[in-house]
């Protein structure tokens, strides 16, 4: 049977906008900020966009500040509103997610700051994706955080975080959050897992304007997908007035955006927009995928993974585990897995092997 889609030709989205910023000592607004995100979720159905993209910790925001020495007691109080604007996953604000976007038939990948229920006060830099039936297919956790995110965010670990890239109906969905584009490994990963429309969160922070366009666009032209763009842009009316003193709101630059849909050639189909809140839309269409393979195909003619492969960690580290495990040596559990795929190979070359007659 040929290969069939559900949907060949859709439009996709970015949502270029701004999180709510508060001044002082308030600071965030995860519900007005949710929103607003649920104003675009909804015009951007209207607009007959299957699939929409926010930047990169959209919800409750991103955290545009770093600490000031001279101001610590300042700084504890807002890590610990940060924390409680969080978001749970599932929780109430990802309920509101779901309930739009099936009412609106579209998928939506959110990026927020994840609060972790098992640990308190434990944040993730993640990607949240939300399917058009309103299920959640899962997230994503940073898997290095840059600069002040440190502050903030606990790193992403193995297992099912290195298993983010979701078979949906129109296509399979994956991401990565602004300095993760780097991180050619994780690219490499994201390849081998089949990723069709990547969506690509960033900060919309002037100066990484190149960042942002350059590698975004090679990530799609070298695992041959389409890409959604999405940064954010704060207008300079609606910074808050009185915030924490070490922060971009004290810098004039501001910020620019940069959001846009990128073909898997590389290529621009829409945009990049900058200095303005806007949803930048543009109809992809998935034959072109294939289309676009037949010189490099990471994934077909162009891989050499007999000299170059990539070890990815199976389970998910935790902090704690049981002593009986943790008295075993670290590469028990990989040393396991290695001997039943030995087992597999021994089992299946025996059946192969002609029995002699008689």
């Amino acid at each position: 049977m040929p290969v069939e889609y559900k949907d060949l030709r859709f439009k996709v989205a970015a949502a270029q906008a701004a999180s709510v910023y508060l001044d002082a000592p308030k600071y965030f607004d995860v519900g007005a900020t949710l929103d607003k995100a649920v104003g675009l979720i909804e015009e951007a159905g209207r607009m007959g966009a299957r699939l929409i993209v926010f930047p990169e910790c959209f919800l409750p925001c991103y955290p545009h500040w770093s600490l000031d020495l001279a101001d610590r007691p300042a700084f504890d109080d807002m890590w610990a509103k940060y924390l409680w604007n969080s978001v749970e996953v599932p929780g109430p604000e990802t309920g509101v997610l779901c309930e739009v976007a099936k009412r609106s038939n579209i998928h939506i990948v959110m990026g927020i700051t994840e609060r972790d229920k098992k640990y308190q006060g434990r944040m993730y830099n993640s990607i949240l994706y939300i399917s058009a039936e309103g299920n959640i297919l899962g997230t994503h956790r940073k898997i290095v955080n840059t600069v002040q995110e440190r502050f903030f965010h606990t790193p992403g670990g193995g297992g099912e975080n290195l298993k983010a890239v979701f078979d949906t109906d129109i296509g399979k969905l994956g991401g990565s959050i602004c300095g993760e584009h780097c991180q050619l490994l994780l690219t490499h990963l994201w390849i081998t897992q089949g990723v069709q429309i990547h969506c690509s969160l960033w900060p919309g922070q002037p100066a990484l304007e190149t960042h942002t366009d350059v590698h975004t666009r090679a990530l799609c032209y070298t695992a041959h997908c389409f890409g959604v763009l999405s940064a954010s842009y704060i207008p300079k009316k609606d910074w808050p007035k009185n915030f924490y003193r070490n922060s971009r709101f004290t810098v004039p630059q501001g910020f620019r955006g940069g959001s846009g849909i990128v073909s898997p050639r590389g290529e621009y189909i829409a945009g990049p927009v900058y200095d303005k809140e806007t949803i930048v839309c543009a109809e992809i269409d998935l034959s072109e995928l294939d289309r676009s393979r037949s010189g490099i195909n990471m994934t077909g003619i162009y891989n050499r993974w007999d000299l170059l492969n990539v070890n990815v960690r199976e389970e998910a580290y935790e902090p704690a585990v049981p002593m009986q495990n943790g008295e075993q040596p670290d590469n028990v559990k990989e040393l396991e897995v290695r001997i039943k795929r030995l087992e597999e190979q021994v089992e299946k070359l025996s059946k192969d092997i002609k029995q002699p007659k008689g």
